[in-house]
């Protein structure tokens, strides 16, 4: 591959797309719609030194991963990339000409595309998330049925004791669906065995999983949607990466703060609030800063509040490859050099 810079926007769809080649002085030298099964051919054909950028879609996202063993590849950054587009281009549609242009002129935002290991772990931990989602609608239609003919359990359905009462009703759909559910059952068992494996062969991973509230499953899924710590400079950005800093607007000269802006990593922020719930049960300092923003503020903001401090330990954690210690006055978790009692 030789020649002079040629950048290659791709706006990718399910069945065809759209690609443009654009030379380093905004020359278009090809624009053209293609398959979207033949794109990776048509793209490796493209001559010169090629620069390939996608929006960041799971279709695109699978393709970048193989295209980057012989391209440059950018991800762009949805939302930024389109407040530059209505800007500068003056057109809210971020399509590939746009993508190329904004490479070529370096103001392209980009997306992180993390390396193959992690994606992999990513593929993981979402086949799991799924297996979950699918277990718990299967609990569902069995709870549905025993609404529909009227029929009552005080009790777990799902332990062994519920289980047997489900089977003596020799209801067929129920039959049907408990069959399902423990096929589910033993898939996530397996790749509970996976998780937990992966978990322990990985430094960083082993590392969380001395935080209260975080266990094999939530340090794998913070690792693998973190990627490399050090592509954040400080912990806030972090926190703003997982959508866990509140919301600012300005009224006069004053500075207002309200919710959280509940943009970024949705996955992120979801597993930190389950965490946190634990962790003010298993951590005396967890609890007690979780009861000191309760008092002021609620339980609601109070358990937010306790995510993004545990976000803090995190990054504090994988930054400098310490284990978190549990209630040590001294401890500088968190980022703050501070006895217990102002950790804040």
């Amino acid at each position: 591959m030789g020649g002079s810079r040629v950048y290659v926007g791709v706006d990718v769809h399910k069945n065809f797309s759209f690609v443009c080649a654009m030379k380093e002085n905004g020359e278009i030298i090809l624009e053209k719609k293609v398959r979207t099964e033949e794109l990776e051919k048509f793209l490796e054909n493209i001559p010169g030194n090629r620069t390939i950028i996608l929006e960041p879609t799971t279709t695109a996202i699978n393709l970048a991963r193989k295209l980057r063993k012989k391209n440059e590849v950018l991800l762009s950054h949805p939302y930024k990339t389109k407040l530059i587009a209505e800007s500068k281009k003056k057109t809210d549609r971020v399509d590939a000409k746009v993508l190329a242009d904004l490479a070529r002129t370096n103001f392209l935002p980009t997306a992180y595309l993390p390396p193959d290991e992690i994606m992999e772990l990513r593929e993981i931990i979402r086949e799991r998330i799924r297996l979950k989602k699918l277990s718990t609608s299967t609990k569902n239609r069995i709870h549905s049925i025993l609404a529909k003919n009227g029929i009552k359990y005080d009790g777990n359905l799902f332990n062994s004791e519920g289980r047997e009462f489900l089977n003596s009703l020799n209801n067929e759909w129920i039959d049907r669906y408990l069959r399902i559910l423990s096929s589910i059952e033993n898939e996530i068992k397996e790749i509970d065995k996976e998780i937990r494996q992966k978990c322990l062969e990985n430094e960083e991973t082993v590392l969380l999983t001395t935080i209260p509230g975080i266990g094999y499953f939530s340090a794998l899924l913070i690792y693998a949607e973190i990627g490399d710590i050090k592509r954040f400079p400080n912990s806030k950005k972090l926190c703003s990466y997982a959508g866990l800093v509140p919301s600012t607007r300005q009224s006069g000269n004053k500075t207002i703060t309200g919710r959280i802006t509940k943009e970024g990593n949705k996955l992120l922020r979801w597993v930190l609030v389950q965490c946190a719930f634990v962790a003010i049960r298993k951590d005396e300092r967890f609890r007690q800063f979780y009861e000191r923003i309760k008092q002021r503020k609620g339980s609601q903001k109070a358990i937010v509040a306790t995510a993004r401090k545990l976000l803090t330990v995190v990054y504090a954690v994988l930054r400098d490859k310490k284990p978190y210690i549990s209630y040590t006055p001294t401890s500088y978790y968190g980022e703050e050099c501070t006895p217990v009692t102002n950790w804040a």
